[in-house]
């Protein structure tokens, strides 16, 4: 493919290209970054990077989370410095949160604060405020407790261009798990219960439109690559499983994390250890690496997804599955 440069030396670089030739729609095609920006500097570098997936007519952008440093304080107004950021864009913005805003904001240097207040600052900040995120100008539908008026404002779903998107809400820091903490235990399995739910009724509806493909959202890495799952992604990693048991089309879901770029094929079957080829991750690059991902779909591809990195270097990476 032709690299296209940017306005301020950025290079395209493709880690997967698999373009459809019988493909009759465009698809859809989105930005995605996370893990930034933990320094002033990262800062404007993440405005320019905003700025040039704006111009390249994303239709949304995406944040996964940790918007700032885990050693940094957990202060208002550095949450309002961010949100400030994504309502300045032209583009519905959407955000999922990171541990680094809320779960590890108990440390000493980031502040010594009750992560659930945080939690509780860090949805009124971005999703009390229509006109920071606008995520009602893509039809987001929010998940809710049954019987409860308790909403998850940061766990929704939309479809666009043949295309089923879902935001979860997993964080880093093993989900907020916390043996000793009823109240993190609490909030955990009921969030866990939210993104279960959320992910059944996407994967229903889009099995019953016929969507060939989905993309799904959320700050953490569930390591999927250990023998043993940890009691804060074991809810998660089984949702993914059932969710691939329902729905018959291709999954690609994209987090942050642990700042490793990289596009694979991680997710096995809990029974037989297989591995599930039509379920496909991709984790985007984080702080000091100020980058992100072009995110590709052609829903009625055999190979959906595409995805190349943007990156303040002309050093080409790339990746395979």
């Amino acid at each position: 493919m032709r690299f296209r440069a940017s306005i301020w030396g950025y290079l395209l670089c493709t880690l997967l290209c698999c373009p459809s030739a019988t493909a009759e729609a465009e698809g859809l095609r989105f930005f995605a970054v996370g893990d930034l920006p933990y320094r002033d500097s990262e800062f404007s570098q993440l405005g320019l990077l905003f700025d040039e997936a704006s111009v390249g007519g994303a239709p949304f952008l995406v944040h996964l989370g940790d918007i700032k440093s885990g050693s940094a304080p957990c202060t208002d107004a550095q949450l309002g410095r961010i949100a400030g950021l994504f309502r300045a864009q032209p583009l519905p913005v959407l955000y999922t949160p990171g541990d680094n805003e809320w779960t590890d904001c108990h440390r000493r240097r980031a502040g010594g604060l009750d992560p659930l207040e945080r939690l509780a600052r860090v949805r009124q900040v971005f999703f009390q405020d229509p006109s920071v995120l606008r995520l009602d100008r893509l039809g987001a539908v929010l998940e809710q407790d049954v019987g409860s008026a308790r909403t998850y404002p940061e766990i929704f779903s939309f479809s666009r261009d043949g295309v089923m998107i879902v935001a979860l809400h997993v964080v880093g820091s093993d989900n907020n798990y916390r043996a000793r903490d009823r109240r993190a235990l609490a909030e955990m399995r009921a969030r866990d219960r939210a993104n279960a739910r959320l992910l059944a009724r996407a994967g229903a509806d889009a099995e019953a439109r016929g969507l060939g493909a989905m993309v799904i959202l959320m700050h953490a890495d569930p390591l999927f690559e250990r023998s043993r799952t940890t009691r804060g992604f074991a809810a998660i990693l089984d949702a993914l499983v059932d969710l691939m048991s329902a729905y018959s089309g291709r999954v690609l879901l994209i987090h942050g994390d642990t700042h490793r770029l990289r596009h694979d094929r991680p997710l096995r079957d809990r029974d037989t250890g297989a591995r599930i080829d039509r379920f496909e991750r991709a984790e985007v690059p984080g702080s000091p690496r100020v980058g992100g991902l072009w995110v590709s779909v052609d829903p009625g591809a055999v190979e959906p997804f595409e995805v190349a990195v943007l990156y303040p270097s002309s050093r080409e990476v790339l990746l395979d599955q």
